[in-house]
């Protein structure tokens, strides 16, 4: 089933000046409903433009953009943003700096706050978020925001696009900033939401060894366009291209690569470090049964 379709899009910033800039170019991609999906790029490489397209941020210049059965192409009647931006949840990069309330628990219901639900289902929805997300409702919902961890904050700021229920999620730079116990907790919390709350999830990263370990497709933006668009495990069989690109690979393939050159060939696709890892146990386990 498809959640978004988009077609032929193209947007240029400054328009017939001499600021003029294609910042995405004739892009066609469709995400389906249970995609894990991960965008890399270099910075200016048309990645961000294209998901602010997705909730509506942008509006398209040339192409078809279609999200569930909302058409932001059409001119007559207008698209309704409002209901757009329940279906498809955007986390910014560093989104805890756009937290406001003096509470946890106000800061979480802001959003549904405003679609007019009853008090009820407000608090409801602040603890299933809240739970989501790991954080105890009775321990966090009357604490100031401010004055917890930086990968607590980002927790509360996912908390507060999951009240509202999206069918997409997308995050932007999940784990920027974070140091690396942070990271691996939001890297773990990605993996329970795909798993237990929204089904099709969209990530950014400019970090290829993160995004490889939970994403099951990645697209590749180089110079406006979609250089490659592939299940994880393909992409990789493209490494020269990536490198001419100034992509890296991710560590676990580069270690797998210098095993085969050195005569120790590993079973299987190996991705991420804990594949890396269960082949080499393998592969020793099979020398100790020889």
């Amino acid at each position: 089933m498809q959640n978004i379709e988009i077609k032929n899009l193209t947007h240029t910033y400054s328009k017939k000046t001499p600021y003029e800039k294609v910042a995405i170019n004739n892009i066609s991609v469709t995400i389906n409903e249970g995609d894990f999906l991960g965008i890399i790029g270099h910075t200016g490489s048309g990645k961000s433009t294209f998901i602010q397209h997705l909730n509506g941020l942008i509006k398209p210049q040339e192409g078809e953009v279609r999200i569930f059965d909302i058409n932001l192409t059409q001119k007559k009647p207008k698209p309704d943003l409002r209901k757009l931006r329940q279906e498809v949840g955007m986390v910014f990069q560093y989104p805890e700096y756009q937290l406001f309330a003096d509470t946890v628990e106000k800061d979480i219901a802001f959003g549904p706050k405003n679609l007019k639900l009853s008090q009820d289902e407000i608090k409801n929805r602040v603890r299933k978020a809240m739970e989501a997300v790991g954080l105890d409702y009775d321990k966090y919902k009357d604490r100031s925001p401010f004055d917890l961890s930086g990968g607590q904050k980002r927790r509360v700021a996912i908390a507060g696009v999951l009240a509202m229920m999206p069918k997409v999620l997308i995050l932007d730079e999940p784990t920027a900033g974070l140091d690396p116990i942070g990271k691996r907790q939001i890297l773990n919390l990605i993996k329970s939401l795909k798993e237990s709350i929204t089904p099709t999830i969209v990530v950014i990263s400019h970090d290829i060894n993160e995004i490889t370990q939970y994403c099951t497709r990645l697209i590749v933006f180089n110079k406006a366009e979609i250089a490659f668009d592939l299940p994880i495990t393909e992409l990789f069989t493209h490494q020269k291209e990536l490198m001419q690109m100034g992509l890296d690979v991710p560590l676990a393939v580069k270690v797998n690569d210098y095993l085969k050159e050195n005569g120790i060939t590993l079973e299987g696709d190996i991705i991420t470090p804990q594949e890396l890892v269960n082949a080499i146990k393998k592969y020793k386990s099979m020398e100790g049964a020889l």
